[in-house]
């Protein structure tokens, strides 16, 4: 963790923060519908998410791995890391990430909903950097079992357990107040379709992301919730309509910003060229392109028989800061699962007995620092460690 000088100003201290935030952001650049078990049962992760896209390696460009590939989807089994039909190869250089803070690869779980970039060395992607964003973390405002819906800090959340009776009596457990960090796609009308719905202990930080409504100098709306704007909490800037995450905490049963941040409708920064996004579509007028969270998408055409809310996996070029030539579109399903993890599921746990590949390790941790005096100013909550 960097810390302030004394003899920094407040401003300069805001400052760093805001770049140390920004460098985060533009290096990772931060949502599935499968909910939550509340006890892991055998053979989690092989069921998985149910999505059948026809996407291959070979579906993005070749070359000598310059520029990258940005991907933005739900993780769909392990093996290597599987998302949006891509396996996704990982080793001690891959830089992990959960909503702003460093995180393990013993972390990752199907379900959840990943964004990342990964780069062609030889005919395999590689993962540079990988971060899990979930939908909104935060308690349990309201549920209805019966409908599978719940609302968590204003945000309505819709789940589809198709059926799985473990899933359903691990969601009947779930009650008011529960702490859950729910991973999923929006909707346009800003519903979340959850992947997965974890219940964990209450340990202060709440979070929410998705797209940023009736903004204006003093607020902007996240779904159902409305968050003040701050300089002192605004470390980049948030547009009518783009995306935002917003991390606080809870006081007296209301929800505080701690940090505000805007991003770009593609969020993985400079010299990415390929994108895989998986998404839901939108209403759109014929003859128009398609435009999803402020993304337009031309080139190939949605598969017969897709309509409006169905969710799809677009793979494409970059030809704009928001704009993408896609190359290919499938239309995939996914059903929910709740799981409470009860202990790391790491991916190499879940590989078949006769892989022979060997086992990949998550990167070392730094030694402990030494117990130094802190000065008067701290790093303020929220901003993520470096």
């Amino acid at each position: 963790m960097i810390q302030s000088s004394g003899k920094h100003s407040g401003t300069k201290w805001r400052a760093l923060c805001a770049a140390l935030v920004l460098g985060f952001l533009s290096a990772c650049a931060t949502a599935p519908q499968q909910t939550a078990h509340l006890e892991p049962k055998p053979g989690d992760g092989i069921g998985g998410t149910g999505i059948a896209p026809k996407i291959i390696a070979g579906d993005i460009r070749k070359g000598d791995g310059i520029g990258g590939t940005g991907i933005l989807g739900t993780i769909s089994g392990f093996g290597s890391i599987i998302v949006n039909g891509l396996e996704l190869e990982y080793d001690r250089g891959t830089a992990v990430e959960t909503d702003g803070r460093p995180a393990a690869l013993e972390e990752l779980k199907i379900g959840q909903v990943v964004l990342g970039t990964a780069r062609m060395k030889g005919d395999k992607l590689y993962l540079d950097k990988l971060e899990m964003q979930h939908a909104v973390t935060g308690p349990i405002e309201s549920i209805d079992h019966d409908k599978g819906t719940l609302t968590v800090l204003g945000q309505a959340i819709r789940t589809n357990m198709a059926g799985d009776k473990t899933a359903i009596d691990s969601f009947k457990t779930l009650t008011t107040g529960d702490m859950v960090s729910v991973s999923g796609l929006r909707q346009t009308d800003g519903t979340i379709i959850a992947t997965r719905v974890d219940q964990h202990a209450d340990d202060g930080r709440v979070v929410v992301r998705g797209s940023a409504q009736k903004v204006t100098s003093a607020s902007i709306t996240v779904g159902g919730l409305t968050v003040p704007l701050s300089k002192e909490t605004t470390i980049a800037p948030v547009k009518d309509g783009g995306r935002v995450f917003v991390s606080g905490r809870m006081i007296n049963g209301q929800f505080v910003a701690d940090v505000i941040v805007g991003s770009a409708p593609l969020p993985f920064g400079d010299g990415v060229k390929d994108v895989s996004i998986e998404a839901y579509t939108p209403k759109s007028a014929p003859g128009t392109a398609m435009t999803i969270e402020g993304i337009t998408i031309n080139g190939a055409s949605l598969p017969n028989g897709t309509a409006a809310g169905d969710r799809v996996v677009i793979t494409g070029e970059v030809s704009g800061t928001d704009r993408i030539t896609a190359t290919n579109i499938d239309k995939v399903r996914t059903f929910v699962t709740i799981l409470k993890a009860r202990g790391s599921l790491r991916p190499a746990a879940i590989r078949p007995d006769n892989n022979t590949r060997p086992e990949r390790m998550a990167p070392p941790r730094p030694p402990e620092r030494p117990n130094t005096e802190r000065p008067q100013r701290e790093r303020p909550e929220g901003v993520p460690m470096v």
